[in-house]
């Protein structure tokens, strides 16, 4: 007897049935043996064809595995002949279709979802890339999002297409045919068992070799076995260091010492220079004031160079310390990073890890030959070099510079710049007023070079001059080109001539004589007098007729011409 049904459909065989009596029948039915669509049961491979396998389903009947059921997959090696395999049936309408990746198949998804239960690691390989990460065969296809591959950035993908890894399944959903899986998961876990392990026997002040694992402009992450230690810019060198990359680089193995250990949050801060003598310590000793020593230029600023003397120890060298004479330009043309050179040590200050430089102390100085050479009232002709508004720097012929100020310039006129006067380039003769060794300074004089006009003027000398302007305070007289003379306006000298009624005499150009009654030399001021010179000639005219025999009367003598 056979029964056919779709779907939920059952396949029932009696053998020899009319030899049976209708209780040997109901006997021989059995539940357990009766094949039906979906049913999962174990059978024999009994043969190969190139339809598929032919297998023997029990009660006489036989089903088949179609080989279509692998598609373009590599048939499993276990199907042969007289192998047992457990199938799972298709169809029962004419000769059974059974099928044995149906039950492969569910078998590996009970397989992943007890993984996922668990939290079990699976084993899977990345077979491809796809937007957003890849697929991974774990036995059925998985997705991993690219940013749970690992724990650093991921570059290049297809680089990472058939590796296999562990990975921890993070989502299931079996009805949906939707697994997601992680490795940085992993990674990330069996760091916590590493990261605690080492901080149970990491401790502070403990020496121990590490790993160099990242740099970053802050510092380096170093491996300590199992943990990342911070080992700050700060802490790998005695010495200001610009790039980390100069002294460390990934993978390198390091000697570095735990400097602090926060159990409860596992940070590490770690320590290098501290492995190594601090060489300011001994600075004084080492670099003393006068000594000469050859350094490194390690850079080049506009206000000088820091130069190496040893590792860790750096001196400045400011510009003004590079030459007697343009030292700023000659540095910036002559110095370049990286250059040898010979500097004496002018300063030490251990406690500010300071030490200044100097080159053109290592030189004669041209400041004592300058003393010698250049004596107070000593001529000597000079470039002009810089104009400022306080004077005029002169280059002289020994290389140093001496400075012309605006007041000395000129005798008789007020400067207000010197570039009215000079312009850079000019060759001049200047005079000596004083040189100064220690202050490295040469005052000099543009005026000296010619005689002082106001020396030629005395007190009571008459002079002639021409009216220049009439001012509330008196009447400026011109008695030399540049060279004025005020006749003050207090009534005490002024003659008749010049009062309120006759000042229409009083006009520009009108040359008039006057008696000097004062002279500052310094400030350049004369004072002039009429009325001191009209009294003085008629003293001398009334004491000329006294000591004649005739006298005269006063009269005449006011009238004598």
């Amino acid at each position: 007897m056979i029964e056919d049904k779709n779907l939920n459909s059952t396949f029932i065989s009696f053998e020899d049935s009319e030899n049976l009596s209708m209780n040997d029948l109901m006997k021989s039915y059995d539940n357990d043996k009766v094949i039906h669509f979906g049913k999962e049961l174990e059978a024999v491979i009994v043969e190969e064809n190139l339809d598929g396998f032919m297998v023997d389903l029990g009660m006489k009947f036989e089903g088949i595995i179609p080989k279509k059921e692998f598609g373009e997959n590599k048939i499993p090696s276990e199907l042969k002949v007289g192998a047992k395999v457990k199938v799972k049936v298709l169809s029962t309408s004419g000769q059974p279709v059974v099928s044995y990746m149906k039950v492969l198949e569910k078998s590996k998804w009970n397989a992943i979802g007890e993984a996922f239960r668990n939290n079990k690691y699976v084993y899977g390989k990345i077979i491809k890339s796809v937007k957003y990460g890849f697929i991974v065969d774990i036995g059925v296809k998985s997705f991993l999002h690219i940013s749970q591959l690992g724990v650093d950035f991921v570059e290049k993908a297809e680089e990472f297409i058939g590796n296999s890894y562990e990975f921890l399944i993070t989502e299931f959903d079996e009805s949906r045919k939707y697994v997601v899986v992680s490795r940085r998961k992993i990674i990330e876990i069996e760091k916590g068992f590493a990261r605690a392990s080492a901080l149970e026997r990491i401790n502070e002040g403990q020496v121990i070799d590490g790993t160099v694992s990242r740099i970053t402009n802050f510092g380096a992450f170093v491996d300590i076995g199992g943990i990342n230690g911070l080992l700050h810019i700060n802490n790998i060198a005695w010495y200001k260091i610009k790039k980390i990359e100069d002294l460390l680089r990934c993978g390198q193995v390091i000697k570095v010492q735990v400097s602090k250990v926060d159990k409860v949050s596992g940070k590490i801060s770690l320590n290098m220079k501290n492995l190594i003598p601090n060489p300011w310590e001994c600075v004084n000793e080492k670099f003393t004031v006068g000594l000469v020593v050859r350094g490194t230029v390690k850079s080049v600023m506009d206000y000088g160079v820091f130069v190496e003397l040893e590792p860790g120890i750096e001196g400045l060298l400011h510009v003004s310390e590079y030459s007697w004479s343009d030292s700023e330009v000659m540095l910036k043309k002559e110095i370049k990073k990286g250059q040898s050179i010979e500097v004496k040590i002018i300063d030490v200050d251990a406690a500010s890890k300071r030490i200044a430089l100097s080159v053109k102390r290592t030189l004669i100085n041209p400041w004592d030959k300058a003393l010698r050479d250049y004596m107070p009232g000593t001529f000597v002709n000079g470039v002009v070099k810089n104009l400022l508004p306080f004077g005029a720097f002169v280059k002289l012929p020994c290389g140093i510079e001496g400075l012309v100020h605006i007041n000395d310039f000129s005798w008789t006129k007020k400067i207000k710049h010197p570039e009215s006067v000079l312009k850079i380039g000019d060759e001049i003769k200047v005079m000596v007023l004083e040189v100064n060794p220690k202050d490295e300074k040469i005052s000099l004089s543009l005026k000296h070079t010619r005689p002082n006009p106001y020396e030629k003027y005395n007190v009571g000398d008459v002079v002639k001059g021409k009216i220049l302007r009439v001012v509330d305070s008196g009447i400026f007289l011109e008695l030399e080109p540049d060279i004025e003379g005020l006749i003050k306006n207090n009534g005490k000298y002024f003659t008749k001539i010049f009062n309120e009624e006759n000042q229409s005499v009083v006009k520009k150009d009108i040359e008039i004589e006057a008696k000097i009654i004062k002279i500052d030399i310094k400030n350049r001021k004369i004072e002039l007098s009429v009325k001191k010179l009209e009294l003085d000639r008629e003293k001398a005219l009334v004491s000329k007729y006294m000591n004649q025999n005739d006298n005269p009367t006063l009269k005449e003598i006011l009238t004598e011409e």
